[in-house]
């Protein structure tokens, strides 16, 4: 029985040497060369990702914050950086001379039921297409928090460097911002997001709810059905090539605590987007900059329906305040606004 337990021990001990080595050899670092396409950003594989994301978590712990990786000193900021917290080689990718994929560019158009211009990209599309590289960034080798635990994004503002700026310790878990920017070849800004993300804790702290305001009034313009089949999740998964296992099936969403798939956030973001400016043309309609603001609330769970409501722009900027709600229940999936403007309304 001794010789069978020594062995049992001295099996799980090799196995994890092994595990151990193979993950040192496959977690990301980037180092970007000039002219590249984006998939050069991402993991090469979904088994290498969620290998490294699953032994990621049995590094870190969600509940707590880590100021220095052990065997890492931190560096003073930059103080040409907009980053509050910057360690060094760490958070931070830069991508030079990146080229589009317009394969993808035609997918995420089918998906979404674009009515725009074809000439122009849809609003929403950049911050989808740069989505697994923003989580591959989360899950690199010295990133702070567990990805596989981190939620839908709270806010994006939208206004390909991709900076972690500050992390913060929260009641339920470490919050994350992360600014993603692209330039054109003359360094002009071109678009901006503003990304902020939770590592849920699994242990939270008990705190008294902050009362919250009561949301401004919405008086509904005009109201429309959105349609999310069953495999739309999939579908924008070949759009975007982000394989997150909540948005796919009933089996792969099982697996992170869904007794079905439910769609992606940034297709909901995208369909209400396109859905408002379809429908304001004479508002929305070649003019920027465009400003998003927008908070997600709850999953729609796939196949399902939504009703987009958006009130009347108001406005030299066309300001609106738009939200998808569940068709049978009327609970909130997302609230947002927009306008266009040099400036983001307050």
């Amino acid at each position: 029985m001794w010789l069978g337990l020594l062995y049992l021990s001295l099996s799980v001990a090799a196995l994890t040497i092994i595990l151990e080595k193979l993950y040192y050899r496959l977690r990301i670092d980037f180092n970007t060369p000039k002219e590249q396409t984006m998939d050069e950003l991402e993991p090469q594989s979904l088994p290498r990702f969620y290998f490294c994301a699953v032994m990621q978590a049995f590094h870190l712990s969600a509940g707590k914050f880590y100021p220095a990786l052990p065997g890492e000193t931190m560096t003073k900021p930059d103080p040409d950086s907009p980053a509050t917290f910057y360690p060094p080689r760490s958070e931070k990718m830069l991508a030079i001379e990146c080229s589009m994929r317009h394969d993808r560019l035609r997918l995420y158009r089918e998906c979404i039921g674009y009515s725009g211009d074809p000439k122009q990209l849809p609003p929403v599309f950049m911050s989808a297409y740069f989505n697994k590289a923003i989580i591959a960034l989360g899950a690199s080798q010295f990133s702070r928090i567990r990805i596989l635990d981190l939620r839908h994004l709270i806010r994006e503002n939208f206004h390909v460097s991709l900076i972690n700026e500050k992390y913060e310790e929260t009641p339920k878990g470490i919050q994350c911002t992360l600014r993603a920017s692209v330039y054109d070849l003359s360094d002009t800004l071109v678009w901006e997001a503003l990304l902020v993300g939770l590592s849920v804790s699994p242990k939270r702290k008990s705190t008294r709810k902050t009362p919250q305001a009561d949301p401004a009034e919405f008086i509904m313009y005009k109201q429309e059905e959105i349609n999310a089949p069953l495999n739309i999740g999939v579908d924008f998964a070949y759009a975007t090539q982000d394989w997150q296992p909540q948005h796919l099936t009933k089996w792969t969403s099982k697996l992170v605590g869904f007794s079905s798939p439910i769609a992606h956030g940034l297709w909901s973001m995208a369909v209400a987007v396109d859905r408002v400016m379809a429908n304001e043309k004479a508002t929305f309609q070649d003019k920027y900059p465009l400003h998003l603001d927008v908070q997600f609330k709850k999953p729609l769970f796939l196949p399902g329906k939504a009703l987009l409501q958006f009130d009347k722009p108001s406005g030299a900027s066309g300001f609106t305040h738009f939200q998808m709600v569940n068709s049978k229940s009327l609970s909130p999936i997302l609230t947002g606004s927009m306008h266009v403007g040099e400036r983001m309304a307050q």
